[in-house]
């Protein structure tokens, strides 16, 4: 008898022996999440990926390796991070409008938001009409004014069909009818330069990009898609106070994971969102370049995108834009 329970004690600790390491590797996350923001670096989504990096990394007691894969409005990234395996090792930055403008003023976007997980809202980038400081309109009164005597004379730069810059400023032509010529440009910062540079005559700068030098006065903001005024901006109206609803004109940057995610990995990193986006330093970080925290639980990020696609696709309608 005692030969027999020395056996099975044996069988017990070989048992466990083998079964604890197996546990161990079920631990999630056990090796690093790659996080593919699918635009330039440099830009909002990029840079507020990369501040909210140390907090997530350390939420999630694991690395991050971010991947930019930029392209077509953002559905390049986005449709990798949609093909990938759902097991919570790859994540990615995405922003509302591939979800509503994107969708509604492109054909061949390859994926619904039903493809993804969304894991939390975490920041919000506003537009700015800006021009620069040496130009001859003070006001968005003065520019409207000058732009009805000119018609097709002057020019805007935007990012180009299917983001929220280009909708913005077909907004405020359509509402004031006034006739500018579109030249689009790769990006926020692409078209900031344009503006420096006097390459046209004014544009929708991300706040993000053009905050520091709206500052140093090396640009004068017109107008702001913001849905109130901004504290640093107190003097500049919004697209809200001309008449222009304003819903789904702003960037909205929320972190998202391919659908069919476990139930367990999901709610480890919808709680690594959270702690992040709601982090002080990562929200001070924010503020610094002009981005603003506005952290969403996912069912709240979720709604907010299907109140925003019925908003585009009332504009773009009204606009003679949708499809």
């Amino acid at each position: 008898m005692k030969q027999r329970s020395r056996v099975a004690c044996c069988v017990v600790v070989v048992a466990t022996l083998f079964v604890a390491p197996a546990e161990a590797q079920d631990a999630f996350p056990a090796r690093p999440i790659q996080v593919i923001v699918p635009a330039t670096a440099g830009g909002p989504v990029d840079s507020a990926m990369r501040m909210m990096e140390p907090s997530l990394s350390g939420a999630l007691g694991g690395p991050l390796v971010i991947l930019n894969r930029p392209g077509a409005s953002g559905t390049v990234g986005m449709h990798a991070l949609s093909s990938s395996e759902p097991n919570g090792y790859t994540i990615g930055a995405g922003v509302n409008s591939i979800f509503t403008v994107t969708r509604v003023s492109e054909t061949a976007v390859p994926f619904t938001l039903d493809n993804f997980t969304l894991l939390g809202n975490c920041a919000t980038d506003v537009s700015v009409l800006a021009v620069a400081p040496d130009a001859p309109w003070k006001t968005l009164e003065d520019l409207i004014d000058f732009v009805r005597d000119r018609p097709g004379k002057l020019s805007y730069a935007s990012a180009g069909v299917g983001t929220v810059s280009a909708l913005s400023m077909r907004a405020l032509m359509h509402q004031f009818r006034l006739d500018v010529t579109d030249v689009p440009f790769a990006g926020g910062a692409q078209l900031t330069v344009a503006i420096l540079g006097k390459h046209v005559d004014m544009g929708m700068v991300p706040y993000s990009t053009g905050s520091a030098m709206l500052r140093e006065n090396k640009l004068r903001a017109l107008v702001t898609t913001a849905p109130n005024r901004l504290p640093s901006l107190p003097e500049t109206p919004t697209l809200v106070e001309k008449g222009i609803a304003a819903q789904g004109l702003n960037l909205v940057m929320g972190i998202y994971a391919p659908s069919g995610l476990p139930g367990d990995v999901n709610k480890i990193l919808a709680e690594a969102v959270r702690k992040a986006a709601t982090d002080p330093s990562v929200i001070a970080q924010m503020a610094s370049i002009g981005l603003l925290a506005t952290y969403e639980e996912p069912a709240t990020a979720r709604s907010r995108l299907d109140h925003e696609y019925k908003s585009v696709v009332a504009l773009t309608s009204q606009l003679g834009l949708s499809r």
